[in-house]
């Protein structure tokens, strides 16, 4: 090779089948994407999945209910990638109006592949005798289980393989949309959240003033704008109050 000549990011990867010119599969991990080499993948998935909208991706992608993901793990749509920690299962997504989102490998968690390859087998028969070797290798993927598969990771990890990320020439943004997070109320938090509401909305000042032990009290109006309160002493407060003077004025005389 001369010193001039340069060697494409893609050289060695991973690309999807029969794409030209060739498009390299993106895995993505905590916040980049990774390029897979060619050596590292078992089995190639023959299609992707189709998807109706970035809206449904994205709550598909959020969702851990096995039975959410089952029609997407179908033999024909899955991807078996080996690394030195394990083997883990993926699977493509394409949707209309975005190409390039069939390139990002969606790993099936291991509770989902687990529980959906088994409902599959029963569904999905084996590839009948005389059947190329890459037919009995897409189905033998449902026979992926975590505890022989990947027992010490949820899945492989590119930066521990090594795999280059990839750079702007590779790279590709996502459609996927992720559903609104909804906030988590406490019981009874809403009728608290609705008075606090009422309050800012229809309470502009307030002030707590303290009543005398055994007063009473007048509110006047005194100017616009202006309140004068009035605390009285009660009778028996009064009067207390008065014979106590006479006593102190007869000391004196």
């Amino acid at each position: 090779m001369s010193g001039s000549e340069i060697v494409p990011q893609a050289a060695g990867m991973a690309t999807l089948p029969l794409s030209d010119p060739p498009k390299t599969f993106l895995l993505p991990f905590s916040k980049n994407q990774h390029l897979v080499p060619e050596s590292a993948i078992i089995s190639f998935p023959k299609k992707p999945n189709k998807m109706a909208s970035p809206e449904a991706l994205g709550a598909l992608l959020a969702t851990k209910a096995p039975e959410k993901w089952l029609q997407y793990c179908k033999p024909n749509t899955l991807c078996r990638i080996q690394g030195e920690t394990g083997n883990c299962v993926y699977t493509t997504f394409q949707v209309d109006g975005h190409p390039g989102e069939e390139r990002i490998l969606r790993n099936i968690s291991p509770a989902i592949a687990e529980k959906n390859f088994k409902e599959i087998k029963l569904t999905e028969k084996p590839p009948p005798e005389g059947a190329n070797d890459r037919q009995k290798i897409r189905y033998e993927v449902l026979n992926w289980t975590k505890a022989v598969d990947c027992p010490s990771r949820a899945q492989i990890s590119p930066e521990i393989e090594k795999w280059p990320v990839a750079d702007l020439t590779e790279a590709l943004k996502s459609c996927a949309i992720s559903p609104e997070a909804k906030k988590r109320t406490k019981p009874g938090a809403s009728q608290a959240d609705e008075q606090a509401a009422a309050r800012r909305r229809y309470i502009c000042s307030e002030q707590l003033i303290k009543v005398p032990a055994g007063a009473t009290y007048k509110i006047n109006e005194v100017e616009k704008r202006l309140l004068h309160v009035l605390f009285y002493r009660s009778e028996g407060e009064h009067a207390e109050n008065g014979s106590g003077a006479q006593e102190e004025d007869g000391d004196d005389q």
